[in-house]
This record gives C-alpha cells, structure tokens and sequence, in this order.
C-alpha cells in the first residue's frame, strides 16, 4: 500500500494509506489543503509523473520518497524552490534511534518509540461494538497521534486523516481545530458538487 504524509512546521497536516501513491497525496492532501502550502510530503513508494505534476499545483518546499519516475523528475525540475530528497526505505526503519532534547544545564535522551498499538491491544467498554472499519480507522488515526504534538486529535475515515488538531493546551482546542478541518474539507466537496 502507499502511504503520503504531509507535514507543516513539524506536524503532521494530512495522512492517507491507499491502493496507490496518486490516491494517497490527494486523500492526504484534501485533509488540509491550506496547511500543506508550503510543506513537506513523504512517500513510502515511488512517486510517478501524475503525482508529481499534481504536488507542484502548490507551492512544496520538499519531497521526499525512495524513489521517483523520471517523467516525475521532470515536473519537480520545473519548480525551482523544491527540493527533492531519495531516501532509501531502510534508512526510515531503524529501530535503535535515540532522541535528544537540550534542556537547561544537560539533554535529554530517550528510546524512538518504534511500539505500534494492534487490535490484540484494544477492547471495547463502550455498549456500541465499532465495526471492523470503525477499528482499522481508529489504530490508523492512533498511529498519526503518536507522531503529532502534545493533545492530537485525530479524526480519520478509509485510511484517511480527514481532520487534525494538535499542539493545543487543551484536548478540547485540538478537538474543535480538527473538527474545523473535517467541516472545510465536507464544504468544499459539498460546493464542488
């Protein structure tokens, strides 16, 4: 599967899974497409000529995949300001990375966090039973929380982020930004119509 993430000053602004990487940038990118001006957009899979003709519609500071198309080397090459970075898929599963934060008189150091929540993790205390949909959405927008800021909120629909709130003080901040998202994205589909 192919998976597009777009990023905006550290956070995560749009994420999708999907049968291929076209699919994957314009359902990562409907999630939030004011935020992805100006981002940075990763791949999983190589990006071909229609992807890449499409990302340089807006203004991308940098691309990164394992690998590209010529014909998608090509568009990016029309955009003098974007950079285009290949990195090889088993540079991004090292599992024995360590993170450093400066603090006051010494750093912090702690373990990368590679743990991923599974299905065997999670029960139901709730009366409504989440269908399987409803569960694979919710450990796929589990799995973006754990990459955004402090109190993310994650609101995602078929391997999908459709609204993103994080970095807030409060949960409820992060919970109405996402919400906000969700409600722009359904407008402006709903206007296309």
């Amino acid at each position: 599967r192919s998976l597009a993430v777009i990023v905006k000053h550290t956070n995560t602004c749009g994420v999708a899974l999907k049968d291929n990487i076209f699919d994957a940038y314009m359902a990562a990118f409907d999630c939030d497409k004011k935020s992805a001006f100006g981002g940075v957009i990763a791949f999983n899979n190589n990006i071909d000529g229609k992807t890449a003709k499409e990302i340089c519609k807006i203004f991308t500071e940098i691309v990164v995949a394992p690998s590209v198309d010529p014909d998608a080397v090509v568009e990016f090459s029309k955009k003098k300001s974007l950079r285009l970075i290949v990195l090889k898929k088993e540079f991004l599963s090292q599992n024995t990375e360590v993170n450093f934060k400066q603090v006051s008189g010494g750093i912090l150091v702690q373990e990368k966090d590679v743990r991923q929540v599974s299905l065997e993790d999670i029960s139901v205390v709730s009366s409504k039973v989440p269908s399987k949909s409803e569960v694979a959405d919710m450990l796929f927008a589990w799995k973006v929380s754990k990459h955004l800021k402090s109190n993310a909120i994650v609101f995602a629909k078929n391997n999908a982020t459709i609204g993103i709130g994080a970095g807030q003080m409060s949960r409820l901040d992060s919970t109405k930004i996402a919400k906000s998202k969700v409600e722009s994205m359904l407008n402006e589909k709903k206007n296309k119509e």
